[in-house]
């Protein structure tokens, strides 16, 4: 059997390793949780140019799109951790407090309004030049305006999370699910559904 380098078996071992090079290089660089949004956007990057086989270096590369982003991803990260602990404190209050529907209405709503923009904002920050701010109002518009691929993208992302959230028997699973490969699987059908969507806004 040939294993030239255009030979398709050997084409998807070397995607696939490049895979989890990837994805344990977007889990090291991750580590100070503030730097995630600029992982983020290098390992979107970095995969989006090994799905159209466009020759690259998987660590240069991956460094490079890490320096470009830091500083807007990381003040998007910011914002977002902000967020997120919100409403983490706002699910505590509410957990205590499910007889007030206005309550839970405006919890529903702040759930959807952060989980939709973080679908988008990365991807949007890996693709366009824009100020933080601007990313972010535009990623929560951007949710709204295609719906169907935020759905996708919603159920791609956050499933798995929900999977190894629910289920800590199989954490010995999901630990090396996520450790090899599950971060840049997410990355995969993040660059496949958004890359239609932002179609729509390229010159």
């Amino acid at each position: 059997m040939s294993f030239h380098p255009e030979n398709k078996f050997f084409n998807f071992m070397s995607k696939i390793g490049d895979f989890i090079v990837l994805n344990i290089l977007f889990l090291m660089t991750s580590l100070p949780i503030i730097t995630i949004g600029t992982s983020s956007c290098a390992l979107y990057i970095c995969i989006k140019k090994r799905l159209v086989d466009e020759e690259s270096t998987v660590l240069n590369d991956y460094k490079k799109a890490w320096k470009e982003n830091f500083i807007p991803a990381t003040t998007i990260s910011i914002v977002l951790i902000v967020a997120i602990a919100a409403l983490f404190f706002f699910s505590n209050y509410i957990a205590h407090h499910l007889q007030n529907f206005i309550l839970l209405i405006l919890y529903l709503l702040f759930f959807i309004v952060i989980s939709f923009t973080t679908l988008y904002l990365f991807p949007l920050q890996a693709t366009f030049i824009n100020e933080p701010l601007t990313i972010i109002k535009n990623s929560f518009l951007t949710a709204l305006k295609h719906f169907p691929y935020t759905v996708a993208l919603f159920i791609s992302t956050y499933i798995p999370l929900a999977i190894t959230w629910l289920f800590p028997q199989i954490f010995f699973y999901t630990f090396a699910y996520w450790l090899l490969i599950g971060c840049s699987i997410c990355a995969i059908c993040s660059v496949c559904l958004t890359k239609k969507v932002f179609r729509n806004y390229m010159d």
